[in-house]
């Protein structure tokens, strides 16, 4: 079922994914989708990203700031976001300080 960015977490914490289980979101123009597990359907997707979950249990602000970041770097990653680059292209492997 799609929904907007506000009703994503509640859809997602309704069903209560565990630390470690995979989680897959997807963005088709306003619309988001969400699954566990390993099923996918990124051709039809304007952008998606797969995430093994880690919220802490039960704190639903951590979750909100995960989710949020998460799809901060979903968008970064097709260039309609921020770059998150964490790593200068120009410095060589490895870093040195």
């Amino acid at each position: 079922m799609a929904v907007n960015r506000e009703q994503l977490l509640d859809a997602i914490l309704t069903a209560d994914p565990q630390p470690g289980d995979l989680v897959y979101v997807e963005r088709r123009g306003d619309s988001y989708r969400w699954r566990g597990g390993g099923e996918c359907s990124p051709g039809a997707a304007d952008t998606w990203i797969y995430y093994c979950w880690q919220r802490a249990v039960g704190d639903r602000e951590s979750a909100r700031e995960m989710l949020d970041d998460l799809l901060a770097e979903m968008e970064s990653m097709i260039g309609s976001g921020a770059d998150r680059c964490r790593w200068p292209l120009d410095e060589p492997w490895p870093r040195t300080h």
